[in-house]
C-alpha cells in the first residue's frame, strides 16, 4: 500500500488542504501549531475508524474554526490497483465511499469491510472500540509525535501486528516451523487440555472436574459417617461419665455435705458460747490495765514534780542575780552616755572655734586678692592708656614697611648701575649737559635721561638703559617711595628706624599687659565657681564670734589638735558604749529566756499537779465500780478455765476438717448451702443429660454405623482413584503440549534471525563496529520481547539506551517489520515520523537519513513530519510546508 495524495476540509485549524505523496520519501515541514499531527490523526482515523463514529470518534476531528463536518479523501494504491477512499465523518449520519479505478463505488459498511481488507485488519472501529483499539492499529508503521522513545516490543502483541509477522516471518524460515501432523497433535493437546483445564485451574463440568466432584462428595460421606460414629462413642463415654457423676453426688457428696452442716451448727453454738466470755474477759483485763496505767503514771507523776520543784528554784535564783547584773549594766551604760554627751558638747565647741579660725583666715586672703587685683586692674588701664597713645599699625604693617624700604635700595642700585659719563674730547660749538656746560677736556656722569645741547640748533636727549627697562625701574621706584611715605605717615614717623622704636615700644606694652592679665586670672576664681562675698563672710564672722564665750574670741591654743583628741576620745567611748549595749542585750535576752523557762516549767509543774488529782480520783472511782485489782485478777482466771474448757471442745468438732478461729462458722454454713444448692442443680442437670444421652444413643445405635464407615471408605478409595487416574492424564497432556510448545519456541529462533538481521542492516550506518547489532527474543506466548542492542561485547536494554538511540532503534525495528509485512500490502507501506528524532544530535541525524533511504531502496515509502525540515531535505523527493 502506497499513499498518493490526500484532501482535508473543515479538519481542526485546515480549512481545505491537499498533500501529495512522493513514492519514496516526503518531508512536510511546519512550525509548532501549525496542525501537522492533526494531519497524522486525521489520516489515522480515516484509515480505521467509521465514518458514522459519534462522540469524540468524530468530534476530535471537527474544527473550530471553520465551518462544515471534517471531509478526508485518500488515494493510495495496492496491488497495483488505484483506489480512493473518502470519508466524511458527520456523527451517525457519516458516509464512507471507496472506489477503485475502473469499478463501481463501494458505499457505507460495504466500503469499511473492503478497506479492513485492504488494510489487512478485522474491522474497521467503531465509537466504542476507538479508545480501546485505536492506538494498536499501524503503531508499528506510523510513529506519532511523543511515542518515538517508547519500546514497541513492551506493549501488546497487536501494536506490532505480531501474527501477520509470525506468518511472514515462517514463509522466511530456513525449514517449516512444524509438519501438518505436528499441528493437528499440537491443536489436539491444545484442545484436551483447555477442556480440562483454564487460566483458572480445572475447567467446570469437565471430567477431571466430576472427578474432583465426585471424590469431594465421596470424603464428604466418608467424613460425615466417621462423625456419626465418633459421635455415637463419644455420647456413650460420656453417658458412662454423668451416671459415675450422679452415683458420686448421691452416695458421697450429699452425705458428706449434711455430716459437715451438722458439726458446723456444733460449731456455731460453742462459738456463741466463747464470744461473750471472750468480751467479759477483755473487759477486765482492760480495766485491771488502766488500774496498773494509773498507779504507774501516778508514781511518775509524782517524781517528775519534785524534778520540776528543784528546776524551779534555781531557775529562780538565777533570774535574780541576772536581773541585778542587768540594773549595774544599765547604771553603766547612762554614765557613758553621759561622758558621750560631754565629749560631744566639747568637740562641737572645738569646731566652731576652728570654723571660726577657717573663716577669718580665708577673709583676710580674700581681703589680700581684693586689694591685689584692684592694683592689677589700675596697672592694666595705665599700660592700654600708654599702648593707645602710640600711634602705629600692626607688626605686619611693620613688616611690609621695612620690605618696601629693601626694594627701593635695590631699585636705586640698579639705577646707579646705569649711570653714563660724557667726555668732550673736541668741539667747534657750545656743548651743554642739562644747562651745565662743558669745554674740550672736560667730563661729567649723569644718571638717568639727561640732555645735551650742541651749539644753537642740536638738542640730544640720552637715556642710559632704555633697552635695559630703565623707565620700568623709575615707575617702580616712584610706587615704592609713595608705599614708603604712606606706611611712615601710618605710624607718625619721618623714618623707618623711628617706626620701628615706635613698633618696640607697643610690643613691650602689649607683653606686660598679657602678664598683668595672667596674674589677673589667676587671682579670678573658676568657671562655675561664685566669688565669695566679704560682707556675707564678715556677717558669718561675727555670728560664729557671738556664738563663743567672750573670754575665747581670741584662740590661743591648737584647735585641730585638741579636736582630733576630743574624737579619738568619743570614738573610744563610742565603741566602749556600743560593747556595753550589746553586752546588756545579751544579758536581757538570756534574762528573757530563763524567765520564759521559768514559765514554763511553773506551768508544767501545775498542769502536773492537775493531772495527778484527776487520776488520783479516777483510780478511786474505777475501784468502787470494777473492785480492786486482786479481786479482777480472781475474775480474769475463773472466765480463762471456762474459755479453755469451750477451746478443747471447739478443737474436736474442728478435727476432721480444722478450721482457722477466725473463720465465722456462719458464713461457712452459708457456702454450705449454697454447695448443696449447686450440688443438687447439678444432679438434676445430670439427670437431664443422662436422659438426653440415652435416647441419643438409642438413636444412633439402631444403624450398622460401622458398617456404613466401611461402605464409605470403598467408595472413597474409589473415587480418589478415579480423580488420580484423570489428573495424571491431564498432567501426561499437559507435559506434552509443554513438551511441543518448547520444540516450537526452539523452532522460533530460525524465523526470528531474518528480523534481526533486517534491523541490524538498517542500523549499519550508526554502528561503527560490525559485530554491533540488536538483541530480541521470542516467545510462543508473549510473543517478540526483550529489544536491546549488543555493543562491544555488552548487552544494552532498551531502558539502558540514551533517548536518542531509543529512536533510531525504535524506527530501525519498524522499518524491518514493515519490509517484512510489505508484500502482504501489495510490495509497499507507508512509514510515518512525526517528530520522532527530537533527541538525535546532528551527527547521528545522518546515518538516520542513511536508515531512511536504505528503507525506500527496499520499496517502503517514508513520510516525515518535523518543525525542522531542513536535514531532511538532502533525501526527500518532495517537500511540503504548512503555514
Amino acid at each position: 500500500m502506497r499513499l498518493i495524495r490526500s484532501e482535508f476540509a473543515s479538519v481542526r485549524r485546515h480549512r481545505d488542504l491537499v498533500l501529495d505523496f512522493a513514492p519514496g520519501v516526503t518531508v512536510i515541514g511546519g512550525a509548532n501549531e501549525s496542525g501537522k499531527s492533526s494531519l497524522v490523526e486525521a489520516l489515522h482515523r480515516t484509515l480505521f475508524v467509521r465514518a458514522a463514529s459519534s462522540g469524540t470518534a468524530a468530534q476530535d476531528l471537527r474544527s473550530q474554526l471553520h465551518a462544515g463536518h471534517p471531509q478526508i479523501k485518500v488515494e493510495f494504491e495496492t496491488s497495483e490497483q488505484h483506489w480512493t477512499l473518502l470519508k466524511r465523518f458527520s456523527g451517525p449520519s457519516g458516509t464512507t465511499q471507496l472506489e477503485a479505478k475502473g469499478q463501481a463505488a463501494l458505499i457505507g459498511s460495504a466500503a469499511e469491510d473492503q478497506l479492513a481488507h485492504l488494510l489487512g485488519v478485522d474491522e474497521i472501529l467503531n465509537s466504542r472500540q476507538v479508545n480501546k483499539t485505536l492506538p494498536s492499529r499501524w503503531a508499528h508503521l506510523w510513529v506519532k509525535q511523543g511515542e518515538s522513545g517508547r519500546d514497541l516490543l513492551s506493549l501488546s502483541d497487536d501494536h506490532y501486528d505480531l501474527n501477520n509477522l509470525i506468518e511472514c516471518l515462517e514463509q522466511k524460515a530456513e525449514q517449516s516451523l512444524q509438519s501438518p501432523l505436528d499441528q493437528r497433535v499440537h491443536s489436539q493437546l491444545e484442545r484436551l487440555v483447555s477442556e480440562s483445564l483454564s487460566s483458572r485451574g480445572v475447567r467446570q463440568q469437565s471430567e477431571l472436574w466430576k472427578r474432583q466432584e465426585a471424590l469431594q462428595a465421596a470424603k464428604e460421606r466418608h467424613t460425615e459417617k466417621l462423625e456419626q460414629l465418633q459421635d455415637f462413642e463419644l455420647s456413650c463415654e460420656e453417658l458412662d461419665r454423668v451416671e459415675d457423676k450422679l452415683r458420686n453426688l448421691e452416695l458421697e457428696r450429699l452425705p458428706e455435705l449434711r455430716q459437715q452442716r451438722q458439726r458446723l451448727l456444733q460449731l456455731q453454738e460453742a462459738f456463741q458460747q466463747l464470744k461473750p466470755l471472750t468480751l467479759q474477759q477483755q473487759q477486765l483485763e482492760r480495766n485491771c490495765a488502766t488500774l496498773r496505767k494509773l498507779s504507774a503514771d501516778s508514781t511518775a507523776c509524782r517524781h517528775n514534780l519534785a524534778g520540776l520543784e528543784r528546776e524551779l528554784q534555781t531557775l529562780e535564783t538565777t533570774c535574780n542575780v541576772e536581773s541585778n547584773q542587768i540594773k549595774e549594766a544599765q547604771q553603766r551604760s547612762a554614765d557613758l552616755e553621759q561622758q558621750r554627751q560631754a565629749l560631744e558638747e566639747q568637740g562641737l565647741l572645738l569646731r566652731q572655734r576652728k570654723d571660726r579660725d577657717e573663716l577669718q583666715q580665708r577673709l583676710e586672703g580674700l581681703s589680700r586678692q581684693h586689694e591685689e587685683r584692684q592694683r592689677l586692674t589700675a596697672q592694666h588701664q595705665r599700660l592700654t592708656a600708654a599702648f593707645n597713645s602710640i600711634e602705629g599699625g600692626t607688626a605686619k604693617d611693620l613688616q611690609q614697611l621695612n620690605k618696601t624700604q629693601e626694594e627701593l635700595r635695590a631699585i636705586a642700585i640698579r639705577i646707579e648701575s646705569m649711570a653714563s659719563t660724557v667726555l668732550v674730547e673736541s668741539a667747534d660749538q657750545t656743548i651743554a649737559i642739562d644747562g651745565s656746560q662743558l669745554k674740550e677736556g672736560e667730563s661729567c656722569e649723569q644718571a638717568g635721561v639727561f640732555h645735551i645741547v650742541v651749539g644753537e640748533h642740536v638738542r640730544l636727549q640720552i637715556s642710559p638703559g632704555e633697552g635695559t627697562g630703565l623707565s620700568s625701574l623709575k615707575k617702580t621706584e616712584q610706587s615704592l617711595q609713595s608705599a614708603l611715605k604712606a606706611g611712615l605717615k601710618l605710624w607718625k614717623a619721618n623714618s623707618l628706624e623711628e617706626a620701628q622704636q615706635r613698633s618696640e615700644q607697643r610690643n613691650l606694652l602689649l607683653q606686660q599687659q598679657a602678664l598683668i592679665k595672667a596674674q589677673l586670672s589667676q587671682l579670678v576664681p573658676p568657671t562655675g565657681q561664685q566669688v565669695p562675698n566679704l560682707e556675707e563672710l564678715r556677717l558669718q564672722l561675727d555670728v560664729l564670734n557671738q556664738g563663743l564665750p567672750t573670754k575665747e574670741l581670741k584662740p590661743d591654743s591648737d584647735h585641730e589638735k585638741e579636736l582630733d583628741q576630743c574624737r579619738t576620745q568619743y570614738r573610744k567611748l563610742k565603741d566602749e558604749s556600743e560593747t556595753h549595749q550589746k553586752n546588756i542585750r545579751l544579758l536581757e535576752i538570756h534574762h528573757a529566756a530563763q524567765q520564759k523557762q521559768w514559765q514554763q516549767k511553773n506551768l508544767q509543774q501545775e498542769r502536773l499537779k492537775a493531772e495527778q488529782k484527776q487520776r488520783i480520783n479516777q483510780h478511786q472511782l474505777l475501784e468502787q465500780e470494777v473492785g480492786s485489782q486482786e479481786q479482777l485478777s480472781q475474775l480474769i482466771e475463773t472466765l480463762t478455765s471456762q474459755q479453755r474448757r469451750l477451746e478443747v471442745h471447739i478443737q474436736d468438732l474442728q478435727q476432721p476438717n480444722p478450721t482457722p478461729q477466725h473463720v465465722d462458722p456462719k458464713a461457712e454454713l452459708e457456702a454450705l448451702d449454697r454447695l448443696e444448692h449447686q450440688l443438687t442443680e447439678q444432679r438434676h442437670e445430670l439427670g437431664i443429660q443422662r436422659g438426653a444421652l440415652l435416647e441419643r444413643c438409642d438413636s444412633l445405635g439402631q444403624a450398622d454405623l460401622h458398617s456404613a464407615v466401611a461402605e464409605a471408605s470403598a467408595k472413597l478409595d474409589l473415587a480418589t482413584q478415579a480423580e488420580q487416574q484423570e489428573a495424571l492424564l491431564i498432567r501426561a497432556r499437559s507435559h506434552l503440549l509443554q513438551r511441543f510448545e518448547q520444540a516450537r519456541s526452539d523452532l522460533s529462533q530460525r524465523y526470528s534471525n531474518p528480523l534481526k538481521r533486517n534491523i541490524n542492516l538498517v542500523l549499519q550506518p550508526l554502528l561503527a563496529n560490525p559485530n554491533d547489532g540488536c538483541s530480541l527474543s521470542y516467545d510462543p506466548k508473549d510473543g517478540l520481547q526483550e529489544l536491546g542492542l549488543q555493543r562491544e561485547g555488552t548487552l544494552f536494554t532498551f531502558n539502558q539506551l540514551s533517548g536518542g538511540m531509543k529512536e533510531q532503534l525504535n524506527a530501525a525495528l519498524r522499518i524491518a517489520i514493515a519490509e517484512t509485512l510489505k508484500e502482504r500490502h501489495g510490495g509497499c507501506l507507508p512509514l510515518l515520523f512525526d517528530d520522532a528524532f527530537t533527541n538525535t544530535d546532528a551527527q547521528r541525524l545522518k546515518g538516520v537519513l542513511g536508515m531512511l533511504k536504505l528503507a525506500v531502496s527496499k520499496g517502503l515509502q517514508i513520510v516525515v513530519l518535523s518543525c525542522d525540515p531542513e536535514p531532511y531535505k538532502s533525501i526527500a523527493d518532495k517537500v511540503i510546508m504548512i503555514d
